[in-house]
């Protein structure tokens, strides 16, 4: 406040130099509570999730590792679904102050605090999963991102760093893009990633290899089509990671076993699919955020 005292009673000469100033410590005074808020976003949206956790339950007195494993099937979909609806609407929330990946990163935390309460692998051997259904949920779970990144972005609007191509575009014309759905095919890259890194059975190791696959997906989109909104992308990991369990899981189920007893069961499968959701909202949003460098404003292009 003296530095502002002072700036006040200086000659018309430093008029310019006085709004600066000014202008540097409004944005310092409005810096720290978007912080604020969205640490309390994401922190409430984990929250949800793991509130979310304690409705589905299997015949074995656990969290199962897929909703469809549930022993009691509509109030776990139903209790999952409210509880991941007011996550959803509270990252919503984010959209607009901030930006649309944040928002979506807040949410996917949500359905990343979810997947830690599920089970593993291991469980859905053990409980004589359906893979094919695994496969079937994790594409489920692709959707509902895909829905929630169309909201995010109809709220929030494009992303500040990548510059729009035009300006006069309606929303569904920028949606569908030529270009905007062909940065889709760096989806392909995600089971790739998935299968060069994901050793163990262990929960955060899914959901860490999930995330680095939604990270390596958002770089590669980035440098094919930089100047295009982004929004299917947040989707396109879970998508293209749910078709390919499908097609592994036209194994029978015998050799799937004997598969995951001798160790040789595909790390894709290992994947559960609220793990593969949480990695591509997550890891999207953080690939973005690292790769705006490859984004150039328009005049250098």
């Amino acid at each position: 406040m003296p530095a502002r005292l002072q700036l006040c009673i200086v000659g018309p000469h430093d008029r310019l130099h006085l709004r600066t100033e000014m202008t540097i410590i409004h944005a310092m005074d409005h810096g720290w509570p978007r912080s604020i808020v969205t640490a309390l976003g994401i922190l409430t949206c984990g929250l949800l999730g793991l509130l979310a956790a304690t409705f589905p339950m299997s015949a074995f007195g656990v969290v199962p590792p897929a909703l469809i494993d549930a022993a009691s099937l509509p109030p776990a979909i139903i209790g999952t679904f409210l509880c991941l609806s007011v996550a959803a609407v509270l990252a919503l929330s984010l959209a607009k102050p901030i930006n649309a990946a944040v928002s979506l990163f807040a949410f996917g935390f949500g359905v990343a605090t979810f997947a830690m309460r599920t089970g593993t692998v291991s469980d859905a051997v053990f409980q004589n999963g359906n893979f094919r259904w695994l496969g079937a949920e994790t594409l489920a779970w692709g959707l509902i991102a895909a829905s929630m990144a169309i909201a995010a972005f109809r709220v929030g609007g494009p992303l500040p760093d990548v510059p729009v191509p035009d300006s006069e575009q309606t929303f569904m014309q920028g949606l569908l893009r030529k270009k905007s759905l062909l940065m889709l095919l760096s989806g392909i890259a995600a089971p790739a990633v998935i299968a060069l890194t994901l050793i163990g059975q262990g929960k955060g190791q899914s959901i860490g290899a999930c995330t680095l696959a939604g990270v390596v997906v958002a770089v590669a989109a980035r440098l094919f089509a930089p100047r295009e909104q982004p929004i299917f992308l947040f989707a396109a990991p879970a998508i293209v990671i749910g078709l390919t369990q499908i097609v592994l899981s036209g194994q029978a189920i015998s050799t799937l076993d004997s598969s995951f007893a001798m160790a040789t069961l595909s790390p894709i499968l290992c994947a559960m699919p609220a793990d593969v959701a949480a990695g591509s909202l997550c890891g999207v949003a953080i690939g973005l955020g690292w790769s705006k460098g490859l984004v150039k404003p328009a005049a250098e292009e």
